[in-house]
């Protein structure tokens, strides 16, 4: 996903978010971006909506 927004020159980070409740390995983590690019960062992310017919 960071390699997504990095190709689009949006800027972002991963940020740990915690310790994990169960016996998994290694933490949840949340990719951040600026508020200005919250939306395309979305949009690029997201899946794409099916066709109706």
């Amino acid at each position: 996903m960071q390699q997504v927004l990095a190709a689009h020159d949006i800027p972002s980070r991963i940020i740990d978010i915690g310790i994990m409740s169960y016996l998994g390995a290694g933490s949840p983590a949340a990719l951040q971006v600026r508020s200005p690019d919250q939306w395309t960062a979305l949009l690029l992310l997201s899946s794409p909506e099916e066709e109706q017919a």
